[in-house]
Order: structure tokens, then C-alpha cells, then sequence
């Protein structure tokens, strides 16, 4: 790597990291119940080497809320929080460390595919300003930790068709991948096959490698495969599939009763052609252009939804970065379109499409797609005006305008308008509220927390910084909802009826109610909005 180019990429990666660690711990503008979740649980395991429900070093997946989240994320936690403590940095840390690292891997990545600088470097460049992978990578999102694994284990495998033994370094990378995110278990292996029969002839030379590989990654993965049927996952799978609504079925039985049943009838309107439509509109949902490149995600905590998920300005290069891929026959490029056509495919199969979590994947052939596009495209200019080097100049320097605009425009949102927009989704005002709360819960002999804003308890442990042994002590003892408590010692997590509450009381609701008593303070959100109204009955 020569000197200029090492400080272009100091200076990218600088950047990147600065992007994505600056007001990391106030900007979301609070924790989501996930988030909350995934900290105390990684607390639990520091101080007790067991999850908030008493379960000792959770292999594959931690209990939380019953939706049997990935091990991993858990447990890059803990170190984090060994050092900065149970706080709110601590699990957007290991994302945005990961995210980092991801912009700086993907230079790499590129010099090992096509061995160009230019393209290596816009492609980490990119990245790095991205506002789909700064979104993702500034909140504990266990899929920003999975994509950073995917890239990393693609650059040992692109290494390992040189040096046969990266091949075991790759294979152990998609392993440990696969208890990061559940979308990565249909991606990962979808993608390793693809690659296995796309480089077979390169792969064949380091047979023994490449089979030792294999049997790792199986290795790795059996205990994922051993709990696929168990209830608890077959019931997350059901909560998340877009084959589980039965509207396919009904849609199917009455085109056969119209066309008065028969096997031709039976055939053209099988439930099969209904359900195959949902999963091929949920896939393409993912390419549309409003999705990509003008709004986003439609959950808030996914994108700020007034920026796509990549830049405007990247749209027309990665058009051309895709043409000169087959124009030029560059095939080492090849592996990053399979990427992308597979990468959508896990939210396919999932409801709320298009979904900018399941799809993270995408970001990555996208924008070096883009960097291609607009790299190859000054490559021409240059071939064609060889003596005018103003129109080289001229087309780069408005390229780089339009792209500042975007890029200032995205992060005055992100960083002015965003937090008071979205404060709401976020669960703004749960600190307050429960700094009050544990300041004042002993002058009562009973406290009723709302559940409306969601997950009350896991709150009250996090901001409290409660000790992980009381919670696990009363694990089979108090009444819970897929495994959120909602009950812990004088503290309800819901409001019963008036006249049925122990008094007096403490009550935390999430709108003013003059019937429950005496106002004692209200907390609102970053719009002005009300979050909650704290009120006594005696």
C-alpha cells in the first residue's frame, strides 16, 4: 500500500468511526426495549454467568423476551460493559466498533477482488458515510455485528483461494456468524454454496482445506440445526414468517370453487402460486427505487425516512457499475451479484418487507456496485478527453457537490430533526420516569407501571442497574408474557383497575387520567408529546 492511499484510508476510516461513536450514547435518543435487553442480559452474564431468567451461558440463543434472540451479540457485550459499565454505550459499542471496522474490511475486500485502489477506497468511502449502515451501525443492532462477519469471512475465503488454510479461518467466521443475526441462517449458507460451485475449479486445488473448512462450519453450526424444531423456535419463526397467514389458502379455495374444483383448477390456483406471490412481492419490495434510494425503511428506528437507504447521486453508478461488471467482463465481481440477489431473500420470507435490518446485507455489493460504476465512468472520461483534463475535473468536483448536499442533508436530520421525531419509538422517558420511581417507590406500598410504552421491567432493571440474582430469584415465582416480567417485589407492570389497586399507590401512566389520582409530575417527549404522568392515590 503506498503512502498516499494509507492516508486516504486513515483519513476514511477516521471518519467513519468519528460518524459513528459521535453522541453514540444520546443519539438514538434512547435505548429500545431490544437494546435495554440485550445490556442486561450481557450484565447478567458478567455478574452471574447466567441470562436474567436463570439460564447458564445460553449457547445459541437467550431467552429475553421469548423471541430467542442470537448468543452472540450477548456476549460481545460483556466486555464493554466490564469497562463502561451498564449504560447505554456499552451495547451500541460492539455495533458501532463493528461497523468501523466493516468500512475499513471492505477496502480490503475490493483490492482482493479487482486489485484496484480507486474502487477500493470510494467503496470504503461510501461505506462509511452510508446512511442505511450509519443508521444501523449507531444502535445495538445484532445485524450490524452479523454483517461484519459476513464481509470478514468473505475476505478470508477470496484470500483462501490463494493460501488454502484462510478457507478454515473463513469457514470458523460464517460459523460464529450465524449466532449473530437469525437472517444469516439462510443467507450464510445460501451464499457459501454459491461460492463453493462458482470458484469449484480454484476451490478443488485446496481440497484438503476446503473440506476441513466444511466439516468446521458444520461443526460450528450443529447445536443451531439441533434446536430448529423446538418450540420455542418453531413459535419465533411463526411470529416473524410471511407464510403464516392463512389468507393464501382462502384466496386459493375460492378461485377452485368458481372454476368448480377439478385437478386443472386445483392446480392453477394452488395455494402454492398465492403464497410464492407474497414472498416474490416482499423480494422485490427490497430493489424498489423509494425503498433504496428516497425513504427507507418505514420503521423509525430503521431510517430517519427522509433519506433512501443509499444516496441519490449513487443511483445512476450503480446502473453503470452493474453494466461495466458484464461489459468489461470483470468476474471477479461476479460472487458480489450473487450477494445481492440472495441477501433479500431471508426478509423475503418474513412479514414487514421491505426490511432494513434482514436486508443490511445488500449495503455492501450495492455500494461497491456504485463505487464501480463512478470509478469506470471517470476511467472513460479520461480515455476520451485524454487532453482535457476539465471535463475529468469538472464532472468529479459536481459528483463530489451533489454528494456533499446529500450527505450534509442526512446528517442535520439525523442529528437536529431525527431525536425529536422519533423519541417516541425509541421509549423516550423511561429514565426519568424510573429515576423517579426508584426515588420515591418506598413512601408506597405499591407501584402500577403502564405497559403501553413497552417492556417496563426490563427498564426498571437497566436505569436501576439491579442486581441480576433478584431478578433471577423470582424467575419462577412472578407472572410473566412471552417472558417479560410483570411483576418484580412492590412493583406492578400494568395497571389494574382502580378500585383493585393496594393503596397507597404510585401509578405511572402513559396519558392524564384525573381519576387516578394526584399529578405528580409528567414527562414528555423530545416533540413535546406526552410520555408519562406520574400520579399518587392514597
Amino acid at each position: 500500500m503506498k503512502l498516499k492511499e494509507f492516508i486516504i484510508l486513515l483519513t476514511i476510516s477516521f471518519l467513519a468511526t468519528f460518524l459513528r461513536f459521535y453522541h453514540l450514547e444520546s443519539n438514538p435518543p434512547s435505548p429500545y426495549w431490544e437494546e435495554a435487553a440485550l445490556d442486561y442480559d450481557a450484565y447478567a452474564i458478567l455478574k452471574t454467568g447466567k441470562d436474567f431468567h436463570g439460564h447458564s451461558w445460553p449457547l445459541v440463543a437467550f431467552e429475553s423476551f421469548g423471541d430467542w434472540k442470537p448468543s452472540l451479540y450477548f456476549y460481545a457485550s460483556v466486555l464493554p460493559i466490564k469497562f463502561f459499565g451498564l449504560q447505554v454505550f456499552s451495547v451500541r459499542f460492539t455495533s458501532a466498533l463493528a461497523g468501523s471496522i466493516t468500512v475499513v474490511l471492505v477496502y480490503f475486500l475490493v483490492k482482493a477482488l479487482l486489485n484496484s485502489a480507486p474502487v477500493a477506497l470510494l467503496s470504503a468511502f461510501l461505506l462509511g458515510i452510508s446512511p442505511w449502515h450509519l443508521q444501523v451501525s449507531r444502535v445495538g443492532f445484532e445485524t450490524n455485528l452479523g454483517l461484519f462477519l459476513i464481509v470478514l469471512g468473505f475476505y478470508l475465503f477470496i484470500q483462501g483461494l490463494k493460501k488454502g488454510w484462510w478457507l478454515v479461518l473463513a469457514s470458523l467466521t460464517w460459523g460464529l456468524s450465524i449466532y449473530a443475526y437469525h437472517a444469516l441462517r439462510v443467507f450464510i449458507p445460501l451464499f457459501g454454496l454459491t461460492l463453493g460451485i462458482y470458484y469449484l475449479r480454484k476451490l478443488w486445488i485446496k481440497k484438503i482445506w476446503m473440506i476441513s473448512g466444511i466439516i468446521l462450519f458444520f461443526i460450528l453450526i450443529f447445536p443451531v440445526i439441533n434446536v430448529l424444531n423446538q418450540p420455542q423456535i418453531q413459535k419465533r419463526f411463526a411470529e416473524t414468517s410471511a407464510l403464516a397467514t392463512l389468507k393464501p389458502v382462502l384466496i386459493s379455495n375460492r378461485l377452485i370453487a368458481e372454476d368448480r374444483g377439478g385437478k386443472i383448477a386445483k392446480l392453477i390456483h394452488h395455494r402454492f402460486w398465492q403464497y410464492l406471490n407474497i414472498i416474490a412481492n416482499n423480494y422485490s419490495s427490497h430493489f424498489s427505487f423509494a425503498y433504496l434510494f428516497l425513504n427507507g425503511d418505514t420503521n423509525p428506528r430503521h431510517s430517519i425516512q427522509l433519506v433512501g437507504n443509499l444516496y441519490l447521486i449513487q443511483f445512476p453508478f450503480l446502473i453503470l457499475g452493474i453494466y461495466y461488471l458484464f461489459s468489461k467482463k470483470r468476474w471477479e465481481l461476479v460472487p458480489l451479484l450473487f450477494w445481492l440477489i440472495l441477501a433479500p431473500l431471508p426478509a423475503a420470507i418474513t412479514s414487514a418487507t421491505p426490511h432494513a435490518l434482514r436486508s443490511l446485507p445488500m449495503v455492501i455489493p450495492l455500494t461497491i456496485f456504485s463505487a464501480y460504476g463512478a470509478v469506470s465512468l471517470v476511467e472513460l472520461i479520461k480515455k476520451t478527453f485524454p487532453n482535457k483534463s476539465i471535463w475529468l475535473y469538472s464532472s468529479m468536483a459536481i459528483w463530489f457537490l451533489i454528494l456533499s448536499i446529500e450527505v450534509t442533508r442526512y446528517l442535520f436530520i439525523y442529528y437536529y430533526d431525527y431525536p425529536r421525531d422519533s423519541s417516541q419509538y425509541w421509549q423516550y422517558g423511561y429514565r426519568e420516569m424510573i429515576s423517579y420511581v426508584a426515588t420515591n417507590k418506598d413512601k408506597y406500598a405499591h407501584v402500577y407501571m403502564t405497559r403501553d410504552q413497552g417492556r417496563p421491567s426490563i427498564y426498571y432493571w437497566f436505569y436501576t442497574q439491579t442486581d441480576p440474582q433478584e431478578v433471577q430469584t423470582l424467575n419462577q415465582k412472578v407472572p410473566k408474557d412471552q417472558g417479560e416480567y410483570l411483576a418484580f417485589n412492590q412493583i406492578d407492570f400494568s395497571l389494574p383497575e382502580i378500585e383493585k389497586m393496594q393503596k397507597p399507590a404510585l401509578i405511572i401512566a402513559s396519558r392524564e387520567n384525573s381519576q387516578l389520582g394526584r399529578p405528580l409530575k409528567k414527562i414528555n417527549y423530545l416533540n413535546g408529546e406526552t410520555a408519562f404522568v406520574i400520579y399518587e392515590i392514597k
